[in-house]
């Protein structure tokens, strides 16, 4: 879900960018296999996106619903070094959205590299750290590298989301554990 959201704005651009090109064709033909047949070959692929942009928000809404659930269980540390991590969303935008941008998505091949290169993205993006960085998030959420004591007073390091927008070192944080030195966090 995370990885949906991530390029829900190149969605968008993708969405306008076809609506812009087809205008001439948005009309009410009614439901003949004619008109549902130019729809699916002039926008079935924007519509396509748009559905998948509204799985990944409803889905996304329920992950983190979850999280402020579990929240509660999860461990207390101390936060001895931040790195905010918020500005890592312009690059993954220049680097992974800005490509796709000026392409028609007309022809089957386009469509083909698009999800291509989705997918080679997809299967790096959940192999990496590149999982919280979503510029979606950014709107409610930031993201942090921390360095932290447990309360056994072991040192590790991860990456935090949490709602706040400013933390401090020395802090005490709770957090959930969502993946392999990744956390969901709230203030205490």
């Amino acid at each position: 879900m995370l990885f949906i959201t991530s390029y829900i704005p190149l969605f968008i651009l993708i969405l306008f960018k076809q609506i812009s090109e087809n205008s001439e064709f948005l009309y009410w033909g009614g439901f003949k296999l004619e008109s549902i047949t130019l729809f699916a070959s002039k926008f079935g692929f924007s519509t396509f996106l748009t559905f998948l942009s509204l799985i990944g928000i409803i889905g996304c809404k329920l992950l983190f619903s979850n999280f402020e659930k579990n929240i509660n269980n999860g461990e207390n540390i101390t936060l001895i070094d931040i790195k905010n991590r918020n500005s890592e969303s312009i690059g993954y935008i220049a680097t992974y959205i800005i490509p796709f941008i000026f392409q028609s998505f007309n022809s089957l091949y386009e469509i083909f590299a698009f999800f291509f290169l989705m997918f080679i993205i997809y299967r790096i993006y959940i192999n990496s750290n590149l999982l919280l960085i979503n510029p979606i998030l950014s709107f409610k959420y930031s993201i942090y590298e921390i360095e932290y004591e447990e309360q056994n007073g072991k040192k590790r390091n991860g990456l935090i989301i949490i709602k706040d927008k400013h933390i401090d070192e020395e802090s005490i944080i709770t957090t959930y554990s969502i993946g392999h030195k990744l956390f969901y966090a709230k203030k205490r």
